[in-house]
Parts: structure tokens; C-alpha cells; sequence
């Protein structure tokens, strides 16, 4: 099975993640680590890495893919071999049963196999854990309302099931990982959770994004509003639809430069906004935000609350 860990200035987390995977009671696995161009001792670490064990390769980027890490996991996909998939990243851990209880989850028919994540903090402490990690019976729709949740790590994929897909949106600057599984449960695909905790899923000051800027929110609105059209000949629920509704016009702040998304969100109601109390005071919000930011480049308050 192939380890896909994408990295970048990380080097100070990388050795321990590194150490967790080879302390894996499984030992058939090998680890691909795809350099985003870490200015830090990244390259000179991996080299101590990928001398000590065989299994660890290290590869540098293409320089003719955009930044970011899900160039990375890409390149990282066509690079392995393994029958079996699970990418990482690069500052948190695995217990020693990770591969070895996921690759048993797998079936005669299983696509996908989905442990859960447990939270540390700076000083490696028990911090929380991830609850929604769960099936239901309407996981894609439960998935994007963010009653059912997963990260990166928890997934470990059948390699045929992925063959030929669209992976990782590399243009996608926020909320990256959950366009890539939401895209995933469109497929339908056969899915195993398991009820087990076996990714430490560090929660650091740098591993939270705080990025909110015009150029990324950007990427993320038109991505979620491609998403939209592609649900909408699916009948979605009442809930989703509103709940993607408010999700979009709380990026209009950010926006609000920007005619088309002003255009595109009246045009959301029209699609999403199922007439009714909270979707008439919601287009009333949005119609006194737009005043708003024209004459004062104010208004993001009439976009909070729910």
C-alpha cells in the first residue's frame, strides 16, 4: 500500500510522522513524500529518512504544477504503485494498527475504508475527538451539511477506485480536502467506517488556516457553486440547499468586489432558496449587505448568525 504525504516547511513535525509510519505493525507499505519547496531542513532531513529506510522516497514538485498541496498529492498518486492508497499529512501521526486495521476493513466490494481522528495540541496532548465520523443514511448530503465529517488521513482508498478520477483540484486554494470527498460520495462509493481512532491529528497554531483572502475565497465560492449544479439534478433536501445558500453568501464580505458574485448569489436564491421565513429574511440580509458594502464597503453584518 502507498503513504502520499505532501509537505512544505514541516520539517520540525515531518520526522515524527515519519517515525510513526515506520513503527507500523503492517510493514509491506511505502511512503511517498512530495516536496512543495521547503526553504526549511526538510530536504536535508529526508535524506536521513529515505537512507534509513528503503521504503521512503522523497520527490521534489514539477515545477510546471501550481503550489500547494494538492499538486503534491497528485504528483504523489502518479508516482505510487500500491493497491491500496491512504494520503497523510505531514505533521500528524499514526497509531501503530493504522495500516494493518484499514486494509483489514477491506471487502470484496469495499472502495473506501474510513477510521477517525483524535486532536492534539502543540505539546502532543489529548486535545478532543471526531465524533461525526460515522455512516448515516444519506452521507453525501449529511457530509456537506457537516453533521458527518472526516479528514485527509482517515480514508485509505482502493487504488482501482480511483483510477481515471479527477483527484485533488490543484487551482482550489481553501477547503480542499472536502471538495475532494464530496466529489468522492458522488460516486457512490462502498464505503466501511470503522470505530476506531488511529490518525493523531495535530491542531497547531500553522495547521489552521486563517487564510481569508479575495483570491482564495474565491476559488472556494465558484468551486462550491459548481458543486451546487452538480446536486441540483439530485433532488437535494431543503436543509443542504439552505445550508450551501448561507454558506455561499457568507463569503460575500469578502467578495463584494466582485459583480458576477453578486450576480451569481441573486441567482442562488433562485436555484436554492425554497420559499420560506428564514430564506425570505435571508434574501433581505443580503439585498441590505449589497447596499451595504456599495455605499460604505460595509456589511458583513447582516451576513452573520443563522
Amino acid at each position: 500500500m502507498s503513504i502520499i504525504i505532501p509537505t512544505y516547511n514541516r520539517a520540525n513535525y515531518l520526522g515524527e510522522t515519519l517515525d510513526s509510519i515506520i513503527a507500523q505493525t503492517y510493514q509491506n507499505w511505502a511512503c511517498i513524500v512530495v516536496d512543495d519547496g521547503s526553504t526549511d531542513y526538510t530536504e536535508e532531513l529526508l535524506k536521513f529518512y529515505t537512507q534509513k529506510d528503503s521504503r521512503i522516497k522523497y520527490f521534489s514538485k514539477s515545477a510546471n504544477r501550481p503550489k500547494g498541496a494538492n499538486a503534491c498529492r497528485n504528483y504523489g498518486f502518479e508516482l505510487c504503485e500500491g493497491e491500496f492508497i491512504n494520503w497523510f499529512d505531514s505533521d500528524d501521526l499514526m497509531v501503530p494498527e493504522f495500516i494493518e486495521r484499514k486494509l483489514d476493513g477491506f471487502k470484496s466490494n469495499t472502495d473506501i475504508v474510513i477510521s477517525k481522528s483524535i486532536f492534539l495540541n502543540e505539546n502532543e496532548e489529548i486535545i478532543g475527538k471526531e465524533i461525526r465520523t460515522r455512516s448515516s443514511d444519506n452521507l453525501l448530503e449529511d457530509f456537506i451539511t457537516l453533521q458527518i465529517s472526516w479528514y485527509l488521513p482517515d480514508p485509505m482508498y482502493l487504488r482501482e477506485f480511483l483510477a481515471d478520477k479527477k483527484l485533488f483540484d490543484e487551482h482550489l486554494l481553501k477547503g480542499q480536502d472536502r471538495d475532494f470527498h464530496i466529489r468522492r460520495l458522488l460516486e457512490n462509493p462502498n464505503i466501511n467506517f470503522l470505530n476506531d481512532y488511529l490518525t493523531k491529528y495535530r491542531q497547531t497554531i500553522n495547521s489552521i488556516s486563517h487564510d481569508f483572502n479575495e483570491k482564495t475565497m474565491k476559488t472556494l465560492y465558484f468551486a462550491t457553486n459548481k458543486l451546487i449544479k452538480t446536486l441540483l439534478p439530485l433532488n437535494p433536501g431543503k436543509e443542504t440547499e439552505n445550508f450551501l445558500l448561507k454558506q455561499q453568501l457568507k463569503k460575500y464580505p469578502y467578495l463584494y468586489t466582485n459583480h458576477e458574485v453578486t450576480k451569481q448569489n441573486f441567482l442562488l436564491f433562485r436555484d436554492l432558496g425554497r420559499l420560506d421565513l428564514k430564506i425570505v429574511k435571508w434574501f433581505i440580509k443580503y439585498v441590505l449587505a449589497v447596499l451595504s458594502f456599495k455605499f460604505v464597503n460595509k456589511g458583513q453584518y447582516f451576513l452573520r448568525g443563522e
